[in-house]
């Protein structure tokens, strides 16, 4: 964008040029020595050059004077993204068909759609059973991500007959004790309760408060499931689930609980998380300028002293 701070010196132009162009009765001519008036034509401009010069100097320090600046605008983005450890468990109860095709599958189909939606974010991938490890640290690649949440198994834990709840917690802690974010999240999940590993979940959940870590438990399986009977298959109450321990998690640690009995419940939780986890974007617009002041007024100044040196120097005037 090009404009003038200054522009009521334009209206300065317009005067300069009637004084420099309006009609007087020139009593003499400039010539560069006596004898070339007998070679003088006049046709001949070159004794006006020096007048040229003078009146484009002039111009250019009144547009100098009205300050032409060019303006870019800059659109600049401050975006403070959201660490996520995402902890999953992988033990075999993880199986049941209680959602289609099973648990870790739907599990996966909607960690993946949850990905997606986190473009700011760095998120890293813990699983657990019977132990746990980091299958990927905290990246912004999220493919990466999403590839390694697509081949997961329960046999990408060893001892996959336990679950580990704490040790899950814990690891995602470590993952986050040295984070820079302003916000730090981990979303576990799990459709046990806490039978195995050396860290407590509820002391995990207290050191999680300690560094400012929410955490988000969510509880997978159906309320009732189905087991065979001596009439058939019959429902009974799902006891495996230990409700009780994730939402004393959730409440220590500032977050929240969030059951997954069925697939529109599962889908319902992943929105709910990825509206409490905002990241927040700052959208300011600035602007560079460039001022050609000194510029016009160095080739003003420039024109003004060839102007002056045809004019009074390389001409002379006869009366």
């Amino acid at each position: 964008m090009f404009k003038f701070e200054n522009p009521y010196f334009l209206l300065l132009i317009p005067v300069l040029l009637y004084i420099f162009f309006r009609k007087k009765n020139r009593g003499s001519i400039k010539v560069p020595s006596i004898e070339a008036v007998k070679k003088y034509n006049k046709k001949s401009y070159k004794h006006l050059f020096g007048k040229f010069f003078i009146l484009s100097s002039l111009i250019l320090m009144i547009i100098a004077l009205s300050r032409p600046i060019y303006q870019t605008k800059d659109n600049r983005i401050k975006k403070d993204g959201i660490d996520i450890v995402i902890s999953l468990d992988l033990s075999q109860s993880m199986l049941q068909q209680d959602f289609k095709p099973n648990r870790l599958e739907k599990a996966k189909s909607l960690l993946n759609d949850f990905i997606n939606k986190r473009n700011n974010d760095r998120i890293s991938l813990v699983v657990f059973g019977g132990d746990a490890y980091t299958k990927v640290p905290l990246t912004f690649d999220h493919s990466v991500v999403k590839n390694i949440v697509s081949k997961l198994t329960v046999n990408d834990i060893t001892s996959n007959n336990r679950t580990a709840i704490g040790m899950g917690l814990g690891v995602a802690l470590n993952r986050l004790k040295t984070s820079k974010a302003k916000s730090k999240v981990i979303i576990l999940m799990t459709d046990g309760e806490n039978n195995s590993g050396e860290m407590n979940p509820i002391e995990a959940s207290k050191l999680a408060k300690e560094l400012g870590i929410k955490v988000y438990t969510i509880g997978i399986g159906a309320r009732e499931i189905e087991v065979p009977g001596f009439f058939g298959a019959e429902k009974i109450k799902n006891t495996e689930l230990d409700e009780n321990l994730l939402k004393e998690i959730s409440q220590i640690s500032n977050g929240n609980y969030f059951r997954a009995g069925d697939s529109k419940e599962f889908s319902n939780i992943f929105n709910q998380i990825n509206q409490l986890e905002k990241t927040q974007i700052d959208s300011r617009d600035f602007y560079n300028s460039q001022d050609y002041f000194q510029i016009l007024i160095k080739i003003s100044l420039l024109l003004l002293v060839i102007g002056i040196l045809f004019e009074f120097l390389l001409f002379i005037r006869i009366p």
